[in-house]
């Protein structure tokens, strides 16, 4: 896992167990967590495998807080990780190195089904990558495309902490034609219509019990 020269950043591992089981397998792997899982910082920055971190996050802000700033497989601009977060993984054993854009639509589909079902209707793709509601951003994923295997990431807002966002990452210097040059605060939304009382943790259950890898079908 590598980024540009001089912006060396400590790897995102979260699901580096899931692609090792993935390929020892030969079969999709998948998982859901709300963030934090056991022995993960409570917050963290993830830079995308290109991105660069002084052009995505505000560093004095994530240094005087404390906060890791890590790089992940996939590509896409910086995230946050709050405990308002559902992270989706999916490791899937797939021939060939090509076929990403067919890959996320098949994934998308895939995880937008799971939340109509759980009882989080509504959800679109919009873009390659995102997931939206009633307009605004609701999810964004990452894909890494390697030789015999496809490795997604997604960030699902169920309770989003905005300041926190608003804190540590800037405007973009990437952004999809849909978001409109939105500010963060006018751009991204959350899941529902869900229950007040539920958590992060109660929808990941939720979800994790209704999300099978083996619906996923070839491309």
């Amino acid at each position: 896992m590598s980024g540009p020269p001089g912006d060396e950043l400590p790897p995102w591992d979260h699901d580096e167990d899931l692609i090792s089981r993935a390929r020892t397998l030969g079969q999709p792997r998948a998982r859901v967590v709300a963030w934090p899982p056991p022995g993960a910082p409570p917050v963290a920055i993830v830079v995308g495998r290109g991105g660069r971190s002084p052009a995505e996050v505000h560093l004095e802000a994530a240094r005087a807080d404390g906060v890791p700033i890590l790089r992940r497989r996939g590509g896409g601009c910086a995230v946050v990780l709050d405990p308002g977060n559902v992270v989706v993984s999916l490791a899937w054993p797939l021939p060939g190195v090509g076929g990403i854009t067919s890959a996320f639509a098949l994934i998308s589909a895939w995880v937008v089904d799971a939340l109509d079902r759980c009882g989080a209707p509504g959800v679109v793709r919009e873009g390659v990558s995102d997931l939206a509601l009633a307009g605004r951003k609701i999810g964004g994923a990452c894909l890494w495309r390697t030789q015999g295997l496809v490795y997604y990431a997604a960030t699902l807002l169920v309770a989003p902490d905005v300041e926190l966002i608003e804190r540590y990452l800037p405007h973009p210097p990437r952004e999809p034609a849909w978001r409109g040059a939105r500010a963060h605060r006018a751009f991204l939304g959350r899941l529902g219509p869900l229950p007040v009382s539920t958590t992060a943790a109660d929808f990941a259950a939720r979800l994790a019990a209704t999300l099978d890898p083996a619906a996923l079908a070839q491309p």
